[in-house]
Formats: structure tokens, sequence, C-alpha cells
């Protein structure tokens, strides 16, 4: 009868330091002292697998893999059996819980946290179910399990045998025959109808599980949609208010130019002029300065022009 001395070890929990002095007494195989931490020891994922399947009298099936790459993969909706690469050997006064770690719920897996009787010995089996859309897949040597050991006061009257006394399941599912009836009465059409309907409904479902990731991105392919209208926009607005300024002068010019025809230019230069030399530059001069200062005028009352008509057009 194998058991922890409880001199050497307390009652309760183990932490790092009792389970590194006690590994070659709860582990056979593939154990190391690193794995210990704080007050747990994290087991390892074997290459081995199986899937577990329903044939057509509702009895399991078990479809042994072992992958020569050391994948451990499970297709959406997959059930699979995985197990520990430590081979346990628990002492008849130590029992284990059993947690899996969080990643393999992240990946998409529904995991289930079990325990070791004591006496139990062989490598222990955890079921995994792929809830995801995805494969899964785990290499060899990853991360599985937290496991707690627990020194007991005594030993329990009966003894787990060993991995070969693991009960086989009584949970048997039977195969809904009025379902199967009522699908062999639909026409052909019908059925692929259905079929199509309830695909759709599933992907919708599955999808509406990535509904924050969705949003958040089409929120930042607005935010970039937005960005690049009112780039385009400034652009466009620069080359309206040019446009503005450049009407606005093609004005202001032909104002001076009128004005001068009807000789108001040449009165300006004779009020400034009188009694001195010639009057050419100075003509020029108040012809540009006529120019200059109308094109800011024109180009304002261009400008609310074509905000008028822009305003009439937005309305229904």
């Amino acid at each position: 009868m194998t058991v922890l001395d409880d001199s050497e070890f307390p009652n309760g929990m183990l932490i790092d330091k009792n389970i590194k002095k006690a590994l070659d007494t709860l582990f056979s195989e593939n154990h190391e002292p690193s794995k210990a931490k704080y007050s747990t020891y994290e087991i390892s994922i074997d290459g081995g697998f199986e899937i577990i399947k329903y044939d057509d009298a509702g009895d399991i099936q078990r479809c042994e893999r072992l992958n020569e790459d050391g994948l451990v993969s499970a297709a959406p909706g997959d059930t699979i059996l995985v197990y520990s690469k430590e081979k346990f050997t628990l002492p008849e006064n130590v029992y284990a819980r059993v947690n899996t770690v969080g990643q393999i719920f992240m990946a998409g897996f529904s995991a289930e946290n079990t325990y070791i009787d004591p006496g139990f010995s062989g490598k222990i089996s955890i079921t995994l179910i792929n809830n995801s859309n995805r494969t899964l897949t785990m290499q060899a040597g990853a991360p599985l399990a937290r496991v707690e050991f627990i020194k007991l006061e005594s030993v329990p009257d009966k003894i787990h045998p060993g991995r070969s006394g693991v009960r086989a399941s009584k949970v048997k599912p039977s195969i809904d025959s009025g379902l199967t009836e009522s699908f062999e009465s639909l026409e052909l059409n019908e059925l692929i109808k259905q079929i199509k309907s309830s695909i759709t409904i599933d992907a919708i479902q599955k999808k509406s599980v990535r509904t924050d990731i969705a949003l958040t991105r089409a929120y930042l392919n607005l935010v970039q949609d937005i960005e690049s209208i009112k780039s385009s926009v400034d652009v466009q607005d620069r080359k309206l208010r040019w446009s503005r300024i450049l009407a606005g002068f093609a004005m202001g010019t032909a104002t001076a130019l009128w004005m001068d025809k009807f000789g108001f230019t040449e009165w300006i230069v004779g009020l400034l002029g009188e009694g001195s030399g010639p009057t050419y530059w100075l003509n020029i001069v108040i012809n540009i300065f006529c120019s200059v200062v109308a094109t800011p005028l024109y180009a304002r009352i261009i400008g609310l022009i074509q905000n008028e008509k822009t305003k009439k057009k937005n309305i229904p």
C-alpha cells in the first residue's frame, strides 16, 4: 500500500514544495519538477486522442487517432477524448481535482473538470467539445489542466482499481424516429428548403457570437471612410474657393475696365494728378486697385449664390 507519510506531508492541499517532494510517488512517467507551481501541478496533453461518435443504435463509438505530427484536432461539433502525457500513481490517501486550463475554453472548447480517486494509476482523460465553427488543433505537450492534490486524514475503505476500473457510460442517446419519419415524408425540394433554412439559422447564430468584432471592424471602416470623404471635401472646397476668387478677380477687372471706359478712372486721375506730369502709370494703378478691391466682394457674392442653390437642391 502506497501512502504519503503523515510525518512528511500535512493533511489538506499540497503546495508546490510538497508536490515536488512527492513527485515520484504521485507520478510514474513524464513528470517534471518545474511543472509544480503555487499549489498545483500542470499536466500536458498527449499525442493520441479519440473521437467520440454514436452509431445508429445509440452506442458510443471511439475512433482512435494518432497523428504523426503530434497534433490533436477536432472539427466543428466534434467530441474528443484527450489524455494526459503524465501517468499517475496516486497514493491511497491522496485525492486530486483536475481543472482544465483557461486557454482551452478561450479557443472554443467546452471541457470537463474532473477528479482522480485515491489509488488511481494511469493516464487521465478529459472530454472536449468543439463548440466553434473552426477546426481546433493543439500540439502534443501543450498545457491541458492544473491538478490539485489533497492529502486525506486516512485511507478510504474502497480504493480506485486503476484505469481498467473506469465505468462505462450509462447515457445512451436515441434517434428521434418521429423526426426521421417527418423527413422521409417530405418531398425532396421541401427537404432541401428546410435544410437550407436550418443551415442559415445556424450560421446566423454562430456569427452573432462575433457581433462585437464585426461592429468594431465596421466602425473602424466607417471612420476611415469619413476621413477619406472629409479629405475629398476639403480638396473640393479649396478648388471651389480658388474658382470663386478667380471669378471675382475677372469680374473686378471687367468692372475696372468699364469704369475706365465711362471716364470714371480718368476723372479720379484728374483729381489726383492735377498740375503734375504724365498720368499714364497712375491710370494703371487705379485700375488695378479697383480690380483688387472688387475681387473679394464678387467672390463673396458668388459664394452666397452657390450656397443658396445648394440649399434648394437639398430641400425635398
